[in-house]
């Protein structure tokens, strides 16, 4: 049975599913959101907080709004794209319905530590669309592959560009840690091509179904690179306009390549694995980033705050209303797999013949 035999669907790929959600609130969790909390506790007491709220309250407040237009638009966008990627399967969900997903899930990624939103992803995925978690898990970690490679390269060209003769070991370490992510995506990748069509024999059936799955997740059709490759120029597009309208609403002007530069390491931290999106560590790399370009430090402390409020806080708030009304949205949760098991499964057949007597 091979991974892009279209005669196949999801189904077929790999043995039944529970529907238990996987584990989000364990002992990895409340210990990430602990160390995110002490470490944002810390940066408090080194900041201003009366000057902050001045600074916020004195901004340009359409700048920031445009920015949180831009920023926010990316997720119907990231829904189109992922659409795409799982385009070849036979999938079940409206575009916006994955971007509804794409938005509550990042939102679970802001809370929980180790990018667990992304399991939580696949668990909405098998719930909502109809496909199988390990599917799922496949088109999104191609996805996560295209971004890592692309946060890096242009952190790597807007780092060299602005530190021409020497690199700040801050920015040096930020850039290491996001080239050990993409080679580990990568590494993991590898295998997964080199066996593309046929699988070792000395590979267990259960676990050749599961990759088998996996792999027809993460492989698009032909005919859609295109659209995601667009979707994902549009995408950094619009990260890129939040950053400078961010930047304008404190009067801040900085070069495309500067913009580039405050967009991407912070990113890079955001793979920090231990809090949940790096947080913590994002706080203080987009602060030291504002100040390595000669940013004051009231100005970066407040640009620094108003960018999390926006970006994290905001989205863990709203991802709670979405919860709150996701019977008005469509959007089913674990809390709802009994009802959608009767649906998966679909109405009783016929009754069956009468028992031999």
């Amino acid at each position: 049975m091979s991974a892009n035999d279209p005669n196949k669907t999801v189904a077929d790929l790999a043995p039944p599913e529970t529907h238990n959600m996987p584990g989000l609130w364990g002992v990895q969790t409340f210990l990430g959101i602990g160390i995110a909390l002490a470490l944002i506790g810390w940066m408090i007491t080194k900041i201003d907080l009366k000057q902050v709220w001045l600074d916020i309250v004195a901004c340009n407040k359409w700048y920031a709004f445009v920015g949180f237009l831009a920023h926010y638009a990316t997720y119907p966008v990231r829904g189109m794209r992922w659409k795409r990627a799982l385009g070849h399967m036979p999938v079940e969900g409206s575009v916006s319905k994955f971007g509804l997903v794409v938005f509550f899930y990042n939102a679970v990624d802001n809370v929980v530590p180790g990018k667990l939103g992304d399991l939580y992803a696949a668990h909405l995925a098998r719930i909502n669309f109809r496909v199988r978690r390990t599917t799922a898990l496949g088109s999104l970690f191609f996805l996560r592959l295209i971004d890592a490679w692309i946060v890096l390269v242009l952190a790597v060209l807007s780092s060299f560009l602005i530190f021409r003769d020497t690199l700040p070991t801050s920015v040096a370490w930020g850039l290491i840690g996001g080239l050990t992510l993409a080679l580990v995506l990568t590494a993991i990748l590898t295998p997964l091509v080199i066996y593309r069509k046929s699988l070792p024999n000395w590979v267990p059936k259960t676990m050749r179904e599961v990759i088998e799955a996996f792999q027809a997740g993460m492989w698009p059709a032909r005919k859609q690179l295109a659209a995601i490759g667009g979707l994902t120029v549009t995408v950094w597009v619009l990260e890129a306009v939040w950053t400078l309208c961010l930047m304008l609403a404190f009067d801040l002007k900085f070069s495309v390549v500067e913009i580039v530069f405050l967009l991407q390491l912070p990113l890079l931290a955001s793979t920090f694995p231990l809090t949940p999106s790096g947080a913590g560590l994002v706080e203080a790399t987009l602060y030291g980033c504002l100040r390595l370009l000669g940013v004051a430090h009231p100005t970066a402390a407040s640009v620094t705050v108003l960018n999390r409020l926006i970006d994290s806080w905001l989205h863990i708030w709203l991802g709670l209303v979405a919860w709150i009304f996701r019977h008005q949205l469509g959007l089913f949760s674990w809390r709802e797999r009994s009802g959608l098991l009767s649906i998966i499964s679909g109405p009783p057949g016929p009754p069956g013949p009468p028992p031999a007597t």
